[in-house]
């Protein structure tokens, strides 16, 4: 079962990587983890995000990118502001209405490792 667990996560990353190296800055992928209830996106999704909404971000080690978390109420909230363009299982993916900027992406992305003392 151990082996399963973790197969399942490797494609979830996998899938998380694939779809923030393909986004174009006009998505905002969100993916639920039913383990802590919280929706979760990773790299542009997450500065979208947080461009967005409130959001405390922070930075996954392990998918070397920012990540940020949002509740399942604020979830709801943001669901009904912006356009659902996908929704399989436990992953939505919204349309922002904020614009996004590469230089100001890895500026926010440079003051999270900062904060979190990572080189």
């Amino acid at each position: 079962m151990h082996t399963n667990v973790n197969q399942k996560n490797t494609y979830m990353n996998e899938g998380v990587t694939l779809n923030e190296v393909m986004n174009d800055g006009k998505s905002i992928h969100l993916y639920f983890n039913g383990l802590v209830g919280l929706y979760v996106s990773y790299g542009i999704s997450a500065f979208l995000l947080s461009k967005q909404t409130d959001v405390s971000p922070s930075y996954s080690q392990e998918m070397q990118m920012p990540v940020a978390v949002i509740n399942v109420g604020h979830f709801n909230q943001l669901k009904q502001q912006l356009e659902v363009t996908k929704m399989v299982n436990n992953y939505y993916c919204l349309r922002p209405t904020v614009e996004y900027d590469e230089n100001e992406y890895a500026d926010w992305v440079g003051r999270i490792r900062e904060e979190k003392g990572i080189d």
